[in-house]
């Protein structure tokens, strides 16, 4: 018993001829969305490559970049190590001045020392030499004039011997008086330089003490100076190194930034690559429940030329209840 179908299903070619059939509009959203799927996932496709190429290139840049940005830490050891070195030899310099010094100050302390007592034993000498000059040209002098005196005396006696005249002076007497004040200057003197000497030897050493006392301040001066010099230096090297582990610790923060920064960027990449897979996915499935529609489809079509061949209406009938099936399953999955 054949079943009248109120819209017979045209044929393959003769979908564009039934512009009024009730399956045309569904065939042709049906075709519309695959279109729109096709250009879908095309589009992601190349979207995937498009973000692929970027991403292998950022990674190709980014594997320089973090070998070149990564903080060194042997250029501030570096810089330390020279630093120590440079305090190491000016310590050592300290030392050896002092050492140097230590082991001029006896040498010339007892250079001088000789010096000043040659200095004071021939000023003494001379000062004797001289004294004694004096006294011998006083003796000669005297001696002189106490002969002239005896010559003159004599000569008055050997003109007045046969008058009588007054004795004359004891020339004994006189010498032993003259030798008496000469032992007596002579004791003065003596005294006198006993009691200079040691004055003298005060004087000079109180003079030669202010000199090494003067000398030994000039020279704490000049250690003093040198050592405030060293503590300037030790004060700018303290500052620079601060300032450089300052500056390192802004590079290393400025780095971490930079590198969460990059390290965000494909975390972002690979979140939107896992959605654009997802979406795929999901394009896939529609795009196979869409084959399997056309499949139905064309068997239906099949079911229908057999139809029209003089088959029977019970097959096509369960086709076509099939085709509405799958078609109400796809809209309600949509929905």
């Amino acid at each position: 018993m054949l079943v009248p179908v109120p819209h017979p299903l045209p044929l393959c070619g003769e979908w564009a001829q039934c512009p009024g059939h009730p399956l045309l509009p569904e065939w042709h959203g049906c075709g519309r969305k695959r279109q729109r799927n096709h250009a879908l996932l095309s589009n992601y496709l190349n979207k995937v490559c498009s973000l692929e190429r970027p991403n292998s290139e950022l990674e190709f840049k980014i594997k320089p970049l973090m070998l070149e940005r990564t903080p060194k830490g042997h250029d501030i050891e570096g810089m330390m190590a020279q630093a120590h070195v440079r305090k190491k030899n000016l310590e050592n310099a300290r030392i050896m001045l002092e050492i140097d010094n230590a082991k001029l100050a006896p040498d010339g302390f007892r250079v001088k020392m000789a010096r000043s007592d040659h200095v004071l034993i021939i000023a003494t000498l001379r000062g004797d030499l001289g004294s004694l000059k004096e006294d011998l040209c006083f003796l000669k002098k005297n001696h002189d004039e106490v002969r002239e005196r005896g010559s003159m005396k004599a000569c008055m006696t050997n003109e007045q011997v046969e008058v009588d005249a007054a004795q004359g002076p004891d020339l004994e007497a006189i010498m032993a008086e003259l030798r008496i004040q000469y032992e007596g200057i002579a004791r003065k003197n003596k005294e006198d330089s006993e009691i200079w000497y040691p004055k003298k030897s005060v004087q000079l050493e109180v003079k030669e003490s202010c000199e090494a006392l003067y000398c030994a301040q000039s020279e704490l001066s000049e250690r003093c100076h040198f050592l405030k010099a060293l503590e300037r230096e030790m004060d700018s090297l303290h500052k620079q190194v601060g300032v450089l582990e300052g500056n390192l610790g802004g590079s290393s923060h400025k780095y971490a930034l930079g590198m969460d920064r990059l390290q965000a960027t494909p975390c972002q990449l690979e979140e939107e690559l896992s959605q654009l897979c997802l979406g795929m996915q999901r394009n896939k499935t529609d795009y196979e429940q869409l084959l399997r529609i056309k499949q139905n489809l064309e068997l239906a079509i099949t079911t229908y030329r057999r139809l029209l061949d003089g088959e029977e209406v019970v097959l096509f009938i369960l086709n076509i209840c099939i085709f509405i099936f799958f078609q109400l399953r796809f809209k309600l999955r949509h929905n």
